[in-house]
């Protein structure tokens, strides 16, 4: 059935979910002159983000220089392989290399939205302090992503779920959301969407099917998260 257009809205880009992830992705892309709106199922922004430790492993911050640390991501990169133990075979370096290489602009990145940190802090078996703690609290990566997203002219939907993704020849066109009063809509991405939607980890079936058996009576840290982009895209 065909949906009316007043129920029907475009955008540059379509942001699924307002964790820390999403509300990165859209603040950057609405930062270069993209009309952005993202998607949150729950009454406010933060995801898993604001359910985290709080914790950034970084080199070369400016509070390892106060601590006259001389630290190098080549370093960082070694060290990783430390901490992951029996596990390191199965990291992906590509990735890690991605992450060593850019921490020291993502700290100061969020710092100068007005994320504080302290430390650094020893992190065994990292052979430097590089364990920079958000302070009051984790919940202060939203609050600030939010606000820049806003500075930025995000479009931010809370209580709105999103259902499916809509294909056309097969490309990826938008989506499709409900809000809390059951309400449908359709919002087209002419650049695209992108998928910040979380894990599986509140998801039984999910784990049972895309990890293992044993994991499926682990207890979620953030029981929203269920899943639901991957169950879209698959």
């Amino acid at each position: 059935m065909a949906m009316n257009a007043d129920k029907i809205e475009t955008f540059d880009v379509v942001v699924v979910g307002g964790g820390g992830a999403g509300l990165a992705a859209a603040s950057e892309a609405a930062r270069l002159g993209r009309s952005v709106i993202l998607l949150e199922k729950n009454p406010h922004t933060g995801g898993s983000t604001s359910w985290s430790v709080g914790s950034v492993t970084a080199t070369n911050t400016p509070h390892q220089k106060r601590a006259g640390i001389k630290d190098t991501p080549q370093e960082h990169f070694d060290d990783l392989a430390l901490h992951a133990g029996p596990l390191a075979p199965r990291d992906n370096l590509r990735l890690r290399r991605i992450l060593v290489d850019n921490t020291t602009d993502m700290l100061e990145w969020l710092m100068a939205l007005g994320v504080v940190f302290v430390g650094p802090m020893p992190e065994p078996p990292h052979r430097y302090p590089r364990m920079h703690n958000v302070v009051p609290n984790s919940k202060s990566f939203a609050y600030h992503l939010t606000r820049h997203c806003r500075r930025h002219g995000v479009d931010i939907r809370l209580d709105t779920t999103t259902l499916r993704l809509l294909q056309e020849d097969g490309r990826i066109v938008g989506v499709e959301t409900e809000t809390a009063d059951s309400a449908a809509r359709q919002l087209r991405a002419r650049g695209g969407v992108v998928l910040a939607s979380g894990d599986y980890s509140g998801a039984r079936d999910l784990k049972a099917r895309l990890a293992s058996p044993e994991v499926v009576e682990v207890e979620a840290v953030n029981p929203a998260s269920t899943g639901d982009g991957h169950r879209m895209a698959l």
